[in-house]
């Protein structure tokens, strides 16, 4: 499967406009737009692709639907030998405004960088970034992904996809011959005081660290969040990673959030293992909550089986697939847990389209430990690259 946007981008094509060529094809526009470097720049090459998904959802006792979930157009431009710019554009549950003025879709901007090249192990990013937190954030690609829903910590806890404004560095190298190590490091705006989700009254305050995602166009306090992620590949089909995100998130930049995270991915044949363990501590003003988490944490655990491999045409493949998701709202507390269990079949007619079929039963315990009987999903849904 393909592993990461530049490399499905080259992939699937370069289109280039030089010399004769590009004169050819340029159209005849009025008002300077001719003089547009990008109408006709000698040696540059643009690739653009993407992916989309859609879903069929059935909640227990809330009905069905079907979702336009995402459509993310990619496109990246090589500028000269060592500058390459990168985006994707997202459109979710098709970013549509409704009749009545409304609008329970969007349109956003989640990738745009430039990468000046250096060498293989040190290279300068400035733009939106996606946040090296754990792996998912980095391959949350719906066709990459074996279940339909993401992981519940990385819906909550890291809030994929998490974009951040910043800059930085990243690279790799070889510490052997059958091994690879990466890293990515960068200064972002981080945060903000969103992660605390206020009621009517201050009792009735949680932390909810997906509703401070920080501006891209401005950060609200003079402190820059560090994010980062040491990556280690020891051997073939071996995957570990460390990553840690931590800045202040108040407006007075006096009160920090800190984020670490390991994921790691073992395959073996037809076998997949993964997972993901993310933990959350927080400076919470106990004069304003007194009764707020001030951590968290959180993790889930998935294997997938592959067989059936070219049965139904090359390149097809037949995947079942479980998760066990957790995640612990208060560390300090008896409860306030989301557990959940995912089991799925997914078919790959091709080695970026998959179909599954996935059901879900997810339960909440309540603080004190009072635990509901769970709610049921099932999912069937497409994704693809294109």
């Amino acid at each position: 499967m393909r592993r990461g946007l530049l490399a499905m981008l080259i992939a699937g094509g370069v289109i280039a406009g030089t010399g004769a060529r590009a004169e050819e094809m340029r159209p005849a526009l009025a008002g300077g737009i001719d003089d547009k470097p990008y109408l006709g720049r000698s040696g540059a090459h643009l690739a653009i692709g993407g992916y989309m998904d859609h879903e069929f959802e059935w909640l227990e006792d809330e009905g069905n639907t079907f979702d336009q979930h995402r459509f993310v157009p990619f496109i990246t431009s090589s500028i000269g030998e060592r500058l390459r710019v990168s985006a994707e554009i997202e459109f979710e549950h098709g970013g549509l405004v409704k009749g009545d003025g409304t609008s329970d879709g969007e349109i956003k901007l989640e990738y745009a960088v430039a990468d000046y090249h250096v060498g293989e192990s040190l290279n300068f990013r400035t733009g939106l970034i996606l946040s090296p937190l754990g792996a998912f954030n980095l391959l949350h690609d719906s066709p990459l992904n074996d279940l339909t829903a993401r992981p519940v910590v990385d819906r909550q806890l890291i809030p994929s996809t998490l974009s951040e404004s910043g800059m930085g560095f990243f690279g790799q190298i070889y510490p052997g011959e059958a091994s690879v190590a990466s890293y990515e490091l960068y200064l972002v705006n981080g945060f903000d005081e969103g992660i605390i989700e206020t009621g009517d009254a201050p009792g009735d305050a949680r932390l909810r660290i997906r509703g401070g995602r920080g501006s891209h166009k401005s950060d609200n306090n003079e402190d820059k969040a560090v994010t980062g992620r040491l990556g280690l590949s020891p051997r073939l089909g071996m995957d570990l990673g460390a990553s840690l995100h931590s800045g202040a998130y108040d407006d007075d930049g006096e009160r920090r959030l800190t984020l670490a995270a390991l994921d790691a991915k073992l395959s073996h044949g037809p076998l997949e293992l993964q997972g993901e363990y993310v933990t959350a501590s927080v400076d919470v003003d106990r004069a304003l909550y007194p009764e707020i988490a001030d951590g968290q944490h959180g993790g889930y655990l998935q294997t997938s089986f592959h067989f059936a491999h070219d049965r139904f045409g090359h390149g097809s493949l037949l995947t079942a697939a479980a998760r066990l998701d957790l995640v612990d709202y208060d560390r300090s507390v008896e409860g306030d847990l989301e557990e959940g269990l995912t089991l799925g079949l997914n078919f790959r007619p091709t080695e970026d389209t998959v179909y599954k079929l996935d059901v879900n039963r997810s339960w909440n315990t309540r603080p004190g430990g009072e635990r509901d009987e769970g709610r049921d999903r099932v999912f069937f849904s497409m994704a693809t690259y294109f």
